[in-house]
């Protein structure tokens, strides 16, 4: 199954995935202690997050400025070529759009790959290591 950044526009359109990637999303950003408003439409969840996060993100980055944002990055993982790549894609967006939609992306990535691993192992049978 692959679950890279360009692979999982499918599941940005399903409620119950936003859900958890938005759940995620909060745990990314526990020290600002914020809360995001759960999104109604399945169609519209991506974007609806996007609209919630961006303000608070480009808020957030003006004031504690671009070294932090470096640190917020790396702590989410998201690279700086995964950042030029998409800049790439989307020229016409604005940059700090491009930022939210990889960071919430990446959230949905990490969510579907724990799932995923999580559902491995109820399949696999114990198996001690000296047998």
């Amino acid at each position: 199954m692959d679950f890279g950044l360009q692979n999982i526009e499918d599941y940005s359109k399903d409620s119950v995935w936003m859900l958890k990637a938005l759940e995620q999303l909060e745990k990314e950003f526990q020290s600002e202690k914020w809360t995001f408003r759960k999104p109604v439409h399945p169609e519209t969840a991506f974007n609806d997050i996007v609209l919630q996060l961006q303000p608070r993100l480009k808020e957030l980055i003006n004031r504690r400025g671009a070294i932090y944002c470096k640190q917020l990055l790396y702590k989410i993982d998201v690279s700086e070529s995964q950042i030029a790549k998409a800049a790439a894609l989307e020229p016409e967006t604005d940059f700090m759009e491009v930022l939210t939609k990889l960071i919430i992306s990446r959230c949905l990535q990490k969510v579907l790959i724990r799932n995923y691993y999580k559902s491995c192992e109820k399949e696999t049978p114990d198996k001690s290591l000296e047998q």
